[in-house]
């Protein structure tokens, strides 16, 4: 290729970068003892709770169990259920006491699943039951799940996907046909610096942390962490993490963005802004610097997760995960469930996918 074409095409991809998605995550709801929510590319998860009358009590017999279902031509429709034992190979599946389904266990996340045909013929039943229940061979019972809140929370899967008065509708059925809608997946363009290993001193993020918002949590046993971004020229930069105080199971951190300027006749070293986020951390709330719980920094994708948990068991929270774009980070993925009642399968709630500008500019041309 050459050096115009090239230059040519990373001009291209950096307009069309410049039309940043608006970032609105989908919601979670709660119908009885169900939870359900779907992303913006239209999949949807519906998952079982412990039931009401036993409160926010934690029983490994009682799921979770999940429904999900695409909205793309390919229609996939999957049922799934963890089950926690070791010494059974095999699951009857019975709604009210009728049998629906039968199978082997597996081992893997979802030890049972159930899929295409097979999982709509098991959803009638679970549609019109009250109460589904997981046994072994012998007839030994090794989970309950109430479906009560099943079919509205499966209503709501449909008039989301918009299939409600179609006939792929799982409950809102009609006559009408499906039209497919178009998956609303951005693609977040990165914008990748060279690899370098200049961070700030530990004199550097101590006054730092003393300038911050956390300076007045900053009790017992602190850890701030430092990750650096690379350099383009003589700029470099670094990811910093304040330790902000901590819970029982949430510990936080405020992060900020370094920058170096390699000068002989600088009078002055790193320089600290809060970092940029293009939706904010939902922990820190909105029109404060931003802060994140129970954060991870994977270095090789330069993505950035914050995970505040709503309890310790961590049946119900929030999650996001962030890639760095250059100059902020941006939201690629985020879950949630907003339930404390033993549904470890939270729900996605935003996708994006990501790309740097180089492979994009390649790709191009």
């Amino acid at each position: 290729m050459s050096p115009i074409s090239f230059i040519a095409g990373i001009f291209a991809t950096l307009a069309a970068a410049t039309a940043t998605p608006v970032v609105q995550p989908g919601e979670v709801a709660s119908f009885k003892d169900w939870a359900v929510g779907c992303d913006n590319g239209g999949v949807c998860r519906a998952v079982s709770l412990i039931p009401e009358e036993l409160g926010t009590t934690f029983d490994d017999k009682h799921g979770p169990l999940s429904i999900i279902r695409t909205a793309g031509s390919d229609d996939i429709l999957r049922i799934r259920a963890t089950v926690h034992t070791d010494d059974v190979d095999r699951y009857r599946m019975l709604v009210d006491g009728r049998l629906v389904d039968t199978g082997p266990i597996v081992l893997g996340d979802y030890p049972i699943e159930i899929v295409g045909e097979d999982a709509k013929k098991v959803l009638q039943a679970i549609i019109k039951g009250s109460a589904l229940v997981l046994q072994g061979p012998g007839g030994n019972t090794i989970s309950e799940i109430s479906l009560a809140g099943s079919s509205a929370a499966l209503r709501y899967m449909d008039q989301k996907q918009g299939r409600a008065g179609t006939t792929t509708a799982l409950v809102a059925k009609g006559s009408r046909a499906f039209q497919l809608g178009q998956p609303d997946i951005p693609t977040v363009m990165i914008d990748r610096w060279e690899a370098a290993d200049l961070e700030p001193e530990i004199a550097d993020i101590v006054a730092l942390a003393e300038q911050s918002r956390c300076r007045d949590d900053r009790f017992g046993v602190v850890e701030d962490q430092v990750f650096p971004l690379g350099k383009r020229g003589d700029r470099f930069r670094a990811l910093v993490l304040i330790s902000c105080g901590a819970g029982a199971y949430n510990f936080s951190s405020a992060p900020y963005i370094g920058e170096y300027v390699e000068n002989p006749r600088a009078t002055s070293g790193w320089t600290f802004t809060p970092a940029q986020f293009d939706r904010q951390p939902s922990w820190g709330g909105e029109g404060t610097d931003p802060l994140l719980v129970n954060a991870g920094w994977d270095d090789q994708n330069q993505t950035l997760s914050s995970y505040g948990k709503g309890r310790g068991l961590g049946d119900c929270g929030k999650a996001e995960n962030y890639v760095w774009d250059g100059n902020r980070f941006r939201l690629v993925e985020a879950s949630a469930m907003t339930e404390c009642r033993g549904a470890h399968e939270w729900i996605t709630i935003w996708r994006a996918n990501y790309r740097t500008l180089e492979k994009a500019a390649r790709e191009a041309n």
